[in-house]
């Protein structure tokens, strides 16, 4: 008997206020079913939207379609942003993984919509099950950056895809063979932008295959130490086989795989949509970025696209994520705190004005330059004003204008 021994563990970060992630680990109906859910928006927008998914995950039966669980949160979002204006503008991201198959043929069904995670980690081999939905992402599978690349490119989280976005979203899902000793790994990216993958295998191969617990307090101790710029949810799930002795301390929760008929396994795999046939999310970005005008073209791309939708009523996982970041720039010689993007398209500005810090740009050296001209993003105003005190300011003012 194949069955599931899990933990989840969620962490504001060393931030951010509150926690925009949510998670489910066994708590619904479908007891095999995991979710990780990533909220947009800032303030309590984000942390509603994520919410809500969690709350409609948590209630699909173990035969009914996660794609459609998924869609009708995206619905529920919409309806609550229309409703009360405290909430325009929240989305989430979500990885939902569960479990099935039968005993010869044991399988996992991942689905996703956004930059949250899945991994399979198997015989000390770690690799992402899913691929994220953002720009860097496409440029990965374009092949003008490479993954190493990627993970260090200052607009990694310029997110295509999020419930909350628009009227229907789509939904990738995968379905994944499972053996007895994988561990399976869902995360917000508040792991995966702090702790390179290298990383995150060390840990969860010494945390020791019997301890799902351990190795998820292990990831989210790891992003803390690395700044725990964002919030960070882990949810780790170990695929084990035997029985359980009642009498014997449980390390973490654990659930008994569900065995599916053979027609549910038909419908599971005729619902997978193959990574080779995902449509295009707008056109490749290989065709705007390449050799040494990478960065340059890259915002020539994101304007465009963005001009786009701006006239398609601004309603866009680019501009929802935008709203939540911050970046500096240079106002009549000063340094300034913008929330938003730092683009205009069609004379559009996708940002705002927040804080002006009094110091000045003939004050900045040469070498902090590059950061305020490119506009590198934060995840947090908190994180943009400790910036400007790396700079050699004095602590921002609040004085908006």
């Amino acid at each position: 008997m194949l069955f599931l021994e899990h933990h989840g563990l969620t962490d504001p970060g060393k931030v951010r206020k509150n926690n925009e992630d949510s998670f489910l680990a066994g708590e619904g109906r479908d007891e095999t079913l995991f979710v990780v859910a990533d909220g947009i928006g800032g303030f309590e927008a984000g942390e509603v939207a994520s919410s809500i998914a969690i709350d409609v995950l948590k209630d699909v039966e173990p035969s009914a379609p996660l794609q459609d669980a998924i869609r009708e949160a995206n619905r529920r979002i919409l309806a609550a942003a229309r409703g009360d204006e405290r909430f325009a503008g929240m989305g989430t991201t979500v990885v939902a993984m569960r479990f099935g198959g039968t005993q010869a043929e044991p399988l996992a069904e991942i689905s996703h919509v956004g930059d949250s995670r899945a991994y399979l980690l198997r015989r000390g081999d770690l690799k992402p099950v899913t691929e994220d939905h953002s720009l860097v992402a496409e440029l990965v599978r374009s092949g003008d950056l490479t993954r190493a690349q990627a993970s260090e490119h200052p607009q990694k989280n310029l997110i295509t895809l999020a419930l909350g976005a628009e009227e229907e979203v789509e939904v990738d899902t995968a379905v994944l063979p499972v053996e007895a000793g994988d561990r399976l790994i869902l995360c917000s990216d508040g792991l995966s932008d702090m702790v390179p993958e290298t990383r995150m295998q060390y840990l969860l191969v010494s945390s020791g295959a019997e301890n799902s617990e351990r190795a998820a307090h292990a990831l989210v101790s790891a992003a803390l130490e690395a700044g725990g710029q964002d919030n960070v949810t882990v949810v780790v799930v170990d695929v084990k086989e035997g029985d359980l002795p009642a009498d014997e301390p449980r390390r973490g929760d654990t659930h008994e795989m569900r065995t599916l008929t053979p027609e549910e396994v038909a419908a599971l795999h005729r619902r997978e949509e193959p990574h080779s046939s995902r449509r295009t999310r707008g056109k490749r970005a290989a065709s705007h970025a390449k050799g040494g005008q990478l960065g340059r073209n890259l915002r020539v791309f994101v304007s465009a696209l963005a001009a786009a939708l701006v006239l398609a009523a601004l309603v866009t996982p680019f501009y929802l994520w935008g709203q939540s970041r911050y970046f500096l720039g240079f106002d009549e010689g000063e340094v300034v705190i913008y929330r938003g993007l730092p683009y205009a398209p069609l004379g559009y500005e996708l940002n705002e004005q927040v804080r002006r810090t009094d110091l000045m740009e003939s004050e900045v050296e040469e070498r902090y330059r590059d950061g305020i001209e490119n506009h590198r993003l934060y995840p947090s105003e908190e994180q943009a004003a400790a910036a400007v005190r790396d700079l050699g300011a004095p602590e921002p003012t609040t004085t908006q204008r």
